[in-house]
């Protein structure tokens, strides 16, 4: 099933992910062998990487674009956002425009330490919210105080939306992160799946043990959905 990864960071040198052109365009073969036909870069806004130069991002999507097209695949498109690390001043940022929402839409990808309070996801996802904007929880496998019963699909309610990584979907049964993540996908209270990819190496674009789970235990059509149709109503600047 063809795929849009929609959380990345495959823009090189600007965060903690791809270091060199080079390796942006092996992370771009690797995900294309997990049939990943388009990406929404999503480098870090936070305290170590302060990466509040809009026009930067959208160059160089531009100029990894430009190279992905001619050397793996011709019909490949990159789109530019943003993982932003939650603040205060986050809508500050977003309507001043050194922050990127994702690939031009209403969508924001937000991230929070894993041992924020539920209070203060709350508050943020609510502020979000409050300014038009459709919050997306950055893999929220993470964020303990989520597992407790009921706050997911508050959440959920209230108009967020929830990303997991594929490789916590694909870890071992007795992982408990993994667990979760696969009885939050039956309950379908996620609405996208995302690589997180880094490099080529330990944080890979790996989508197999994954695709094999959901193959077994979800709907065709959900995964789909969690896929390339969700991921591509972003692109679309659609609502879910």
């Amino acid at each position: 099933m063809r795929k849009i990864d929609m959380h990345c960071h495959i823009l090189p040198g600007l965060d903690d992910g791809a270091k060199s052109l080079s390796t942006s365009i092996q992370m771009i073969k690797i995900a294309k062998r997990q049939n990943i036909k388009a990406l929404i870069a999503t480098p870090h806004y936070s305290n170590q990487f302060q990466n509040d130069d809009p026009e930067k991002i959208k160059s160089l999507c531009n100029t990894l674009e430009q190279k992905a097209q001619e050397v793996v695949d011709p019909r490949f498109r990159i789109f530019p956002g943003q993982e932003i690390f939650n603040s205060e001043d986050i809508v500050e940022k977003l309507k001043s425009g050194k922050a990127l929402t994702m690939a031009g839409s209403d969508y924001v990808l937000v991230e929070f330490l894993p041992s924020a309070p539920y209070s203060g996801i709350f508050r943020a996802i609510q502020s979000l919210i409050l300014n038009q904007y459709m919050p997306i929880l950055a893999h929220v496998e993470r964020y303990g105080v989520l597992r407790e019963k009921g706050r997911i699909e508050e959440l959920r309610d209230m108009g967020a939306y929830m990303q997991v990584n594929y490789r916590s979907v694909g870890g071992k049964w007795y992982e408990e992160k993994t667990r979760w993540c696969r009885k939050m996908l039956k309950e379908g209270n996620i609405h996208f799946l995302g690589t997180d990819m880094h490099n080529t190496q330990n944080r890979s674009p790996d989508t197999l043990e994954a695709d094999l789970w959901m193959d077994k235990h979800l709907e065709a059509s959900y995964i789909k959905e969690l896929s390339y149709e969700n991921p591509r109503k972003i692109i679309k600047h659609e609502k879910i």
